[in-house]
């Protein structure tokens, strides 16, 4: 091999390996937006029902039909409160259940609810450590 054949498979490389940092970048940073915004959310809801409506908002985010557009009527689906209870049941039904669950969609939910419960233990020891160094 020659040295420029050398020189476009080091840039290659060296333009994958760079990508794909940027891509788990990317991730990491949309995914801990996400994570705020559900924890902010969360505030609001029982908490008898936060991991139903947690594993709802994302098996709502992860769905399908919500990667090809960002319909109003979804948002309008969550503000139905028959619909909303229906789908909380059907969450707790899965929490109860977690082995029997075949759909991809709702075992990736599953996993985000997971490391979101990880996430929000580590936050809330974080604010708690901020606090007690202020009160200090």
């Amino acid at each position: 091999m020659d040295s420029t054949t050398m020189m476009i498979i080091g840039f290659l490389l060296v333009l994958g390996v760079g990508g794909y940092f940027g891509y788990k970048h990317l991730k990491t940073k949309n995914t801990e937006k996400l994570f705020n915004q559900v924890f902010d959310t969360v505030r609001q809801v029982p908490k008898a029902k936060k991991n139903s409506f947690i594993l709802l908002m994302f098996k709502e985010t992860l769905s399908p039909a919500n990667y090809k557009k960002k319909s109003k009527s979804n948002a309008d689906k969550l503000q139905n409160p028959k619909y909303l209870e229906i789908q909380m049941i059907q969450m707790s039904k899965v929490l109860k259940n977690k082995d029997e669950v075949t759909d991809k969609t709702m075992k990736n939910a599953l996993k985000m609810l997971n490391d979101y419960l990880a996430w929000e233990k580590e936050r809330i020891a974080k604010i708690k450590e901020e606090s007690q160094k202020k009160a200090a």
